[in-house]
């Protein structure tokens, strides 16, 4: 593959048959596609695309992009898609590599007699495990074919190995669903996971958690199910809405704990399954028994709160556009005088910044935390520690004994952010971070704790899990896997929702914002201007609530 620059242009891409009519199989990455994602039969999918073959007297940029929409269709094994190939280039053409999506947007260059390329600007890829990761804004990609003519007849001797869709198509066949695994002190944590939108999608999940966790969060979490587990009867039928698990023997051996995070974590995965409304465990036909409360249990809903902030030197809440003093906390609060606020997740007390450096503040005390120069506002986790970020990039983490914690973070050392913040069930560590002149980027890493939930690390890398255009401001979690950051363009400041393994979207913008805060949904999203303005999100805009404040809290 080869770049070229964005500027180039030729002629637009003819229209997709029909967007949402496509399916296609495969999905990404440097290895080898896992089991049950190279077998997805376009009969199971809930849509089906019908793509035509190839139409005698095609040009070289018609079959390129006939086979480019018939590669969408896995319908015995892309046979549509192998009719654009040379007889004995068909056999080894690769559609398992991987899904590239791009804009839809694919120029034509012909280069030489028997060669061309198809100009992409891609937006995301999805790997192995069904993950989606972004694609860096940047030069376009060049896809190149090569072809020869067969009974005088174009057609392709050589195509990159993978499938190419565009956004639409693919989130109208693809669906997005997380599979939930358990953190080191024993909450289910998400990840995101994309997968063909079809019957066995129930089979497909419950494979995913059989799997494990990706790379990215195999230090962070961990999966109940015993080595070598599978299903014993190769899927997951559901009747009268209960999926039926079956497992090979492997979890007879299980104890009560880990037998209870299996069921935990199927019941959870498989939740916004159409059709599934419970789940029942079995090992080689045997129904697993399991307590009364475990199968009862309901995960508890992020609920969503109002606002809080600094206000003419008073700290409280803000309802429907009115301002309420919280006394007792917010006392506290205020008399430090802060510049950045955090509340703990209950709320019962707070990190904040001052002058002198980050303190925890409770009620009736105000215990230092960590002083040294160049803090960014502080996060609170919800196992009850302060994390803080100085200048250098260097992390700490402070639990309610007061002792700093050093987090080794490699991928945040130098890297200038201008936020960082934990996400509210500890597992991951968000930055917002400069990147190109006027642009940003939103880098992700795990979290890694010992059994008693003390951080020792984060991952050593960090994914960059979303792109911002305008300068970056700020940056908060929203939920465990998704968060809005804030960056400024000119005058205005732009507000952009993502998260990892989803696609950004951006929701508006709000003249000179500053901060950016969330109450646990996307609807009590709160910005802050220069001048004190406080906006909330209202329809697909942005409304002014009050007037006045000096500092917008976070929590968590």
């Amino acid at each position: 593959m080869s770049a070229r620059p964005r500027g180039i242009a030729v002629a637009a891409l003819a229209a997709v048959v029909a967007i949402g009519l496509v399916g296609c199989e495969a999905v990404p990455g440097s290895g080898p596609v896992e089991p049950g994602l190279s077998d997805l039969r376009q009969a199971e999918q809930y849509v089906q695309f019908n793509p035509l073959g190839p139409v005698a007297g095609s040009s070289q940029e018609d079959i390129v992009r006939g086979f480019v929409q018939a590669a969408a269709s896995s319908d015995e094994d892309y046979a549509v898609a192998r009719e654009f190939l040379v007889p004995g280039y068909a056999d080894q053409w690769d559609p398992s590599y991987g899904v590239l999506i791009d804009d839809g947007s694919r120029p034509y260059t012909a280069e030489g007699e028997t060669a061309g390329a198809l100009e992409l600007d891609a937006i995301a890829k999805v790997d192995a495990e069904g993950v989606l990761l972004p694609v860096a804004p940047g030069p376009s990609t060049d896809m190149r074919f090569e072809f020869e003519q067969v009974a005088g007849e174009w057609r392709i001797a050589s195509a990159p190995a993978g499938i190419i869709l565009d956004r639409a198509t693919f989130t109208a066949v693809w669906s997005s669903h997380q599979l939930y695994f358990v953190g080191a002190d024993g909450r289910l944590v998400p990840e995101s996971r994309w997968f063909l939108s079809r019957a066995a999608i129930a089979t497909e999940i419950v494979n995913g958690l059989l799997a494990g966790p990706g790379e990215r969060m195999a230090k962070v979490v961990h999966s109940g199910f015993p080595p070598g587990t599978a299903l014993a009867s190769g899927a997951v039928t559901v009747v009268d809405g209960r999926a039926r698990i079956d497992l090979t023997s492997e979890v007879l051996d299980a104890g009560p704990e880990v037998t209870e995070e299996m069921y935990r974590q199927l019941r959870e995965s498989l939740r916004t399954v159409s059709g599934v409304s419970g789940v029942d465990l079995l090992a080689d036909g045997t129904e697993v028994r399991l307590p009364a409360d475990v199968r009862e249990e309901q995960t508890p809903v992020a609920e969503s709160s109002n606002p809080s902030v600094l206000r003419d030197g008073a700290f409280g809440t803000v309802a429907s556009g009115e301002f309420i003093d919280l006394g007792g906390i917010g006392r506290a609060i205020a008399v430090a005088a802060p510049n950045a606020i955090t509340l703990a997740p209950d709320g019962g007390s707070a990190a904040v910044r001052s002058a002198d450096g980050v303190s925890r503040v409770e009620e009736e005390s105000r215990t230092p935390v960590d002083s040294r120069a160049g803090l960014l506002a502080p996060s609170y986790d919800s196992l009850g520690y302060i994390w803080t970020v100085d200048a250098a990039g260097e992390l700490l983490a402070t639990g309610t004994s007061g002792q700093n914690l050093r987090v080794a973070a490699p991928w945040l050392a130098g890297s200038r952010a201008v936020a960082v913040r934990v996400s509210p069930d500890g597992s991951r560590i968000a930055a917002l971070v400069p990147a190109d002149e006027g642009s940003g980027t939103v880098l992700v890493a795990g979290v890694i704790r010992d059994a008693q939930g003390v951080p020792t690390a984060t991952t050593e890398a960090a994914d960059a899990q979303m792109w911002v255009t305008g300068d970056p401001l700020d940056l908060d979690w929203i939920d465990p896997l998704r968060f809005a950051a804030l960056s400024g363009a000119g005058a205005a400041a732009k507000i952009t929702v993502g998260g990892p393994g989803l696609f950004a979207n951006e929701q508006g913008s709000v003249p000179e914002g500053v901060q950016i805060s969330s109450g646990g949904s996307r609807a009590q999203l709160r910005v802050l201007s220069e001048d004190g303005e406080l906006y909330m999100s209202q329809g697909n805009g942005w409304q002014k609530s009050l007037g006045g404040v000096d500092v917008l809290a976070k929590r968590g």
